[in-house]
Formats: C-alpha cells, structure tokens, sequence
C-alpha cells in the first residue's frame, strides 16, 4: 500500500513520460500527445523496452516489459503507474 506522499503526481509524470518518449523518438516533447498511441509515433519494441527501464529507475519499482503494449499511451501508463505505485 502506498501513501498519496510516495505516488507519483499525474501531471509531472506526464511531464517526465513525454520528454523520454521524445528523446528516444528524437521530437519536440510538445509534439508528443499522451492521449494518442505510442505505436503511432513509431515507438518500436526497442524504445518501448527504454522507457520502461526509465520508468522503472525513475520510480524505483520493477514493471512487466508488455506494460507498454498494454497500456498503449503515455495516459494510459500515467494511470496505471498512479494506481499502482
């Protein structure tokens, strides 16, 4: 169980989320919207496998590789991360 003190505030996750999709995908972090899939910016397996490593060095917890087929935008993985960190 965690404590609104430890879960990570949507909006700046949203933040951080967008500006590493757009290093890896080398676009203006405000080109990228967190609503839209990933796979539709060309996000491939390779960058999908980055971030989620980023993520998880970020937040200090482990996530399943597919967390980021499964939750195909950056939204999406906002509220799952929220809801489970």
């Amino acid at each position: 169980m965690t404590t609104d003190a430890t879960r990570p505030d949507p909006a700046e996750l949203t933040d951080w989320l967008r500006d590493r999709v757009a290093f890896y995908l080398d676009q203006e972090p405000e080109s990228i919207d967190s609503s839209v899939p990933l796979a539709d910016y060309g996000m491939n397996s390779i960058y999908a496998v980055s971030v989620i490593a980023d993520i998880e060095d970020h937040l200090g917890v482990e996530i399943d590789e597919m967390t980021a087929w499964r939750l195909p935008t950056i939204d999406d993985m906002v509220a799952h991360l929220t809801a489970e960190v």
